[in-house]
């Protein structure tokens, strides 16, 4: 009599178990490498837009306001603004700016460029007299974007340095009416 073994195959031998481990782990490795890749992509996308779309419109905003103004004042922050105290030259968070008509040197108006640290924003308020700063509330955003804005006076210019939300730094230079 003849015995016969049969045998079964249950499961998988050593090799086809390490073949398989390793092709999963080249498949891990490179969705792995897909995904900071696509990281990567979205950071840079988003630096983009901060450049391309909201630092035009930033430089558009403040070329319309702050060269119409014959004059101005750097204070530290809106409070030191608002008491018209500690006027500063470098390292400004807002600037207060004086409008006044050609034709009627006695009609002006004010306007007030505020960087809001704790909102990243940079905001504008629009005033008949800086008396009225103490009240009031911004007319509108310049920018919602920013990370911080600091305005300084070199060599007679006003420079606006802004950082982005990227750490991106822009650095723009203006003058008033003088």
């Amino acid at each position: 009599m003849t015995l016969k073994w049969k045998r079964n195959k249950r499961g998988l031998t050593l090799v086809e178990m390490t073949v398989i481990i390793l092709v999963g782990l080249m498949v891990a490795t490179i969705s792995l490498t897909l995904f900071n890749s696509q990281l990567a992509s979205y950071k840079i996308l988003k630096t983009q837009n901060f450049l391309i779309s909201e630092a035009p419109q930033i430089n558009n905003s403040l070329n319309r306001i702050i060269p119409r103004a014959n004059f101005f004042r750097m204070y530290s922050n809106l409070a030191d603004a608002k008491a018209g105290t500690n006027a500063v030259i470098t390292d400004g968070k807002v600037i207060a700016l004086k409008f006044q008509d050609p034709a009627d040197p006695a009609d002006s108006s004010y306007g007030v460029i505020a960087f809001d640290a704790t909102e990243n924003d940079l905001d504008y308020y629009h005033l008949n007299s800086m008396a009225e700063l103490a009240v009031a509330s911004s007319e509108w955003s310049i920018s919602t974007q920013l990370e911080n804005v600091v305005f300084s006076v070199e060599s007679g210019v006003l420079r606006t340095k802004l950082s982005g939300p990227n750490g991106e730094e822009i650095t723009y230079s203006s003058t008033t009416q003088r």
